[in-house]
């Protein structure tokens, strides 16, 4: 299983979709992202995520070999499935209740972050984004050793994970405000045993 390399052509990939279409407001990200994950995945996999013909099953986006409302058949109540897999769970954590300061947005973070961590499956992303102390030097960097750190800690994990974060501002002391620029998509992966993080290498668009 090439983890790092597969992380690297689907960080590239989400980062080219989300530079392309620039959506500003929080919830056009958040849409963009699951049209990424919906049009990378669907052709071999299910993809569960909420949008107008779905719903989200267990974490934001789960990438599935079936479908959660198909698998007891009517009537005959027989199950039409193979042996349950996850390909893929990914959360994306971009504001909520509370983000308006450092410690309000990571705590969202985490809290969607552990769900990564509980769910077996064969690939992790987290996107998120983050705000800075007061003269917090490369508060990013501090943000993805906090995030190591808790994969390191849990046992059984095997996958690595890709963390994407996205640069976030904080307009009048207001909710956090992510943004999509060709410098603010920046891809980590923490290795498969969570000793150490790599940021991906990338070109311009």
């Amino acid at each position: 299983m090439i983890i790092t390399t597969d992380y690297e052509k689907l960080f590239k990939s989400l980062r080219d979709h989300l530079i392309s279409h620039s959506p500003r407001l929080t919830k056009d990200i958040t849409e963009c992202i699951k049209v990424f994950f919906r049009h990378y995945f669907s052709t071999n996999h299910t993809v569960l995520c909420s949008h107008a013909e779905g719903s989200e099953y267990l974490t934001d986006i789960l990438v599935t070999n079936f479908d959660p409302k198909k698998i007891v058949q009517p009537r005959t109540l027989s199950m039409a499935s193979p042996a349950l897999s996850v390909h893929l769970a990914a959360e994306s954590e971009l504001g909520g209740v509370g983000a308006s300061s450092a410690y309000g947005v990571m705590k969202n973070v985490v809290e969607d972050y552990i769900k990564l961590l509980l769910v077996r499956c064969s690939y992790r992303v987290m996107i998120f984004t983050s705000l800075p102390y007061a003269d917090e030097i490369d508060h990013v960097q501090n943000r993805i050793e906090t995030l190591r750190n808790l994969y390191a800690s849990t046992p059984k994990l095997d996958s690595g994970m890709l963390l994407v974060h996205l640069t976030g501002t904080q307009p009048k002391s207001s909710q956090v405000q992510a943004v999509i620029t060709e410098d603010s998509v920046r891809g980590f992966i923490i290795s498969e045993c969570g000793n150490l993080t790599q940021e991906v290498a990338v070109q311009a668009v």
